[in-house]
Order: C-alpha cells, then sequence, then structure tokens
C-alpha cells in the first residue's frame, strides 16, 4: 500500500509540473526578456495604424463608431490642407513669381529704363530677381503707379477719354 500511494503522489507531482488537466494560472510577472533596444519591439508602419484606425471605426457602438469616425476624418482634412498648403506654395514659388518678375522686367525697361539694371546691380554674385522677393517687391512698389498710369493712358487712347462719372 505503501508504494501504491508514494506510485500516486509521484505521478500527481509530474502532472502538476507539467499542467496537465489543469488550466493555466495568470501570472502577473512578465517572463520575456528585458528589452535594451527599440529593435526588439514590434514594428509599426502607416498602413499597421490606418488599418487599426479603419478597423477601430467599425465598432458595434454608434456613438463610439461615430467619434472615431469622425476623428478619422479630421486627420484626412488636416492632411488633405497640409498637402494643399505645400502645393500652392510650390506652384507659386515654381511658377507665378518667376512669371510676375519677368513681366516686371519687361515693363521695367520700357518704362524706366536703367531702373532694373540698378536693381540687378544689388543683387549678389549669381542671384537672380526671382530669388530676391524684397528687391522684387521693393521694385513693385515703385513700378505700381508708373504702369497704372501708362495703363490709364493706353486705356483712353483706345477708348476715348471718358468723364470719370461714366457718361
Amino acid at each position: 500500500m505503501i508504494g501504491f500511494s508514494f506510485e500516486l503522489m509521484l505521478l500527481t507531482y509530474f502532472m502538476i509540473e507539467s499542467n496537465a488537466f489543469l488550466a493555466p494560472i495568470p501570472t502577473v510577472m512578465n517572463r520575456s526578456p528585458t528589452i535594451t533596444n527599440l529593435q526588439g519591439l514590434p514594428s509599426l508602419n502607416s498602413f499597421a495604424v490606418a488599418d487599426g484606425l479603419s478597423a477601430a471605426t467599425y465598432i458595434n457602438k454608434p456613438e463610439i463608431s461615430g467619434a472615431l469616425s469622425t476623428l478619422r476624418s479630421f486627420f484626412l482634412v488636416l492632411t488633405a490642407a497640409v498637402f494643399g498648403v505645400t502645393a500652392l506654395a510650390y506652384l507659386t514659388a515654381a511658377f507665378l513669381v518667376p512669371k510676375a518678375a519677368e513681366q516686371l522686367e519687361q515693363d521695367t525697361k520700357k518704362l524706366r529704363p536703367g531702373l532694373w539694371e540698378e536693381y540687378e546691380a544689388k543683387l549678389n554674385e549669381g542671384e537672380q530677381m526671382v530669388n530676391r522677393p524684397d528687391l522684387l517687391q521693393e521694385l513693385g512698389n515703385i513700378m505700381q503707379p508708373i504702369i497704372m498710369e501708362q495703363y490709364e493712358k493706353e486705356a483712353a487712347n483706345k477708348f476715348g477719354d471718358t468723364k470719370r462719372d461714366g457718361n
């Protein structure tokens, strides 16, 4: 009888040690090794974050899914606004400013010969007027009344001298 109980006790011991027939006991301690660098962390990319946000908007609770959908819409609008402002700045710098500088150069050389060359002398080595918005603005402020006066003279010659009251 003593031998039987010893065998039973030994069998019970091995069953407990191998977690056989027992529900796992949740442990509070984390048994994973300590991470000392960021390479051990799971990698997140924009697709994973987007998928998580997209999945989160399909929650069955309408108040939660509505709030997440609004948050998602907000970030989409914010991203579109940032890209829009960037595109507008690029278009302005790449196309509009050079065209405006070219037109200002033509008008200045036609109406005030020598003034354009005077402003080009203020440029540093290898610079162009397009790269110096301060000089363009200063020259534009000088030339604006002169250009307007020339425009009014041309309009009066083309359409005849009309009175200022419209008759």
